[in-house]
């Protein structure tokens, strides 16, 4: 019954993230994601409904257009798999509980703004709000007291506002994001998801900055490398609060 169940939220979830690829692809650019069919970006052919099989498809047409012969994006089917294992991986944690439904969404958003911050620099406030939403729902079942949700609020986002009313050099996006964020997580979980954004995100860059990929002075986007750290706090945070703690017992 367990691997049933795993394997259709894999198959749900590689599903939700063919969608969120049409959600990346068209929010920035203003269209409709509801109105309009999947089309080949480089000869604009509509694509038929047996080559939109998340992930397999794909691997059937060997990446290319079935007409234009093409390159197809890697990152579409890659956004399927990671949608998917990322559902896997919170009902593994959760079970079937609220908690999973939450994490479910939270993950979904999450990798919305990932992609969209990478292609654009820029985090919606819509999906701000989302996060903030499913933060009032977890206040409802969170074995946390209040207090350590609200402390989650302001624990990072308040650093994060002076450093970038001082030096503009954090944006506002990732500002708002840590706060959301934070209330839904509690300060111990936002203070390990802080933790390893900056430790993903301080590493790719040296790794671009040594590559001559950047310039010392380039901007990069900080947010997807907050979102792994939120997605993984909200799995593990606490227990990794503790283990750090129980390294100095």
């Amino acid at each position: 019954m367990e691997t049933s169940i795993l394997v259709v939220l894999f198959i749900f979830g590689a599903i939700f993230g063919s969608f969120f690829n049409v959600v990346i692809y068209r929010l920035p650019k203003k269209e409709s994601i509801v109105h309009g069919s999947s089309h080949c970006p480089k000869c604009m052919e509509p694509i038929k409904p047996y080559d939109l099989i998340p992930i397999l498809s794909y691997l059937f047409l060997k990446g290319k257009c079935r007409h234009c012969k093409e390159p197809i994006s890697w990152r579409y089917p890659l956004i399927e798999f990671i949608t998917a294992i990322s559902f896997v991986l919170v009902y593994i944690r959760y079970g079937y509980t609220y908690f999973t439904l939450i994490g479910i969404l939270l993950a979904s958003i999450l990798i919305i703004v990932t992609m969209i911050d990478i292609d654009t620099m820029e985090i919606y406030d819509r999906f701000q709000i989302m996060i903030l939403t499913l933060a009032f729902g977890m206040l409802l079942i969170s074995p946390l007291p209040l207090l350590d949700h609200l402390i989650g609020f302001f624990v990072i986002s308040v650093p994060f506002y002076l450093i970038a009313y001082l030096t503009g050099g954090i944006g506002g996006g990732d500002i708002k994001l840590i706060a959301v964020a934070g209330l839904l997580l509690g300060f111990k979980a936002t203070l390990v998801a802080f933790f390893i954004g900056s430790i993903l995100g301080g590493s790719v860059a040296i790794y671009l900055l040594v590559t001559k990929q950047k310039e010392r002075k380039s901007l990069i986007a900080f947010g997807p490398y907050l979102c792994v750290g939120i997605y993984l706090a909200y799995l593990y945070g606490n227990d990794l609060w503790n283990w750090y703690l129980n390294l100095f017992a």
